[in-house]
C-alpha cells in the first residue's frame, strides 16, 4: 500500500469526477475539498488488502478508483459478499458499531482509497454540520445497499 500525496488526484481524477460518487452526492465542492484533505490518499496494488476480518475499525474508506472485493474467509473457503467500486465507502459499519471487522476488502484492481478516520470524521461535523449531515446520509445509503447485498443477493463468487 502506498501513500500519495492529495494534489495526486488532480492527474488521477478529474474535479467533476466527485459529484458522481454516491459518498458524495449532493456535497459542496468545499465540503468535499475538507473531506478530501481530512483523509489519507492510499494506493493499492490488484490482491493487496485494505483491510483483514477481525482488524480493529478506526477508520473507513471511499474507494476514488479501482474495484474492492469485500470478502469473508471461513473454513469452507472464501465468499466475495460485494464489489465496491468507485465512489462507495467501505469499512464504515464496523467503524460505527466500533467493534472489530467482520469482512476483508481487498484490492481487484489497482484502487485509490481515501482513508477517514472516526476522528476526522467528527472533525467534519464540527466544521459544517449542514453538509456533513448530507455526508453521513451519504455514507448511511452506502451502508444500507450494502447490508442489501450482504442479506438478497447470493455470494458473488467463492474461491
Amino acid at each position: 500500500m502506498q501513500t500519495l500525496e492529495l494534489a495526486a488526484l488532480d492527474t488521477i481524477l478529474p474535479a467533476d469526477a466527485f459529484k458522481q460518487m454516491s459518498a458524495f452526492g449532493a456535497l459542496s465542492d468545499s465540503f468535499v475539498e475538507q473531506v478530501l484533505a481530512s483523509g489519507e490518499l492510499l494506493k493499492l496494488a490488484p490482491g493487496e488488502n485494505l483491510y483483514r476480518q477481525g482488524d480493529r475499525a478506526e477508520c473507513f474508506y471511499v474507494i476514488l478508483q479501482g474495484q474492492m472485493a469485500i470478502y469473508q474467509d471461513s473454513e469452507t473457503g472464501r465468499t466475495i459478499t460485494h464489489t465496491g467500486c468507485a465512489g462507495e465507502s467501505v469499512g464504515f459499519p464496523a467503524m460505527l458499531a466500533m467493534r472489530p471487522r467482520l469482512l476483508s476488502g481487498e484490492a481487484v484492481s489497482e484502487c485509490i482509497v481515501l482513508k477517514i478516520t472516526s476522528q476526522a470524521l467528527a472533525r467534519l461535523q464540527e466544521l459544517d454540520s449542514p453538509q456533513f449531515g448530507i455526508f453521513f446520509i451519504n455514507l448511511s445509503r452506502d451502508m444500507s445497499r450494502f447490508l442489501s447485498y450482504c442479506i438478497i443477493r447470493p455470494p458473488a463468487a467463492s474461491a
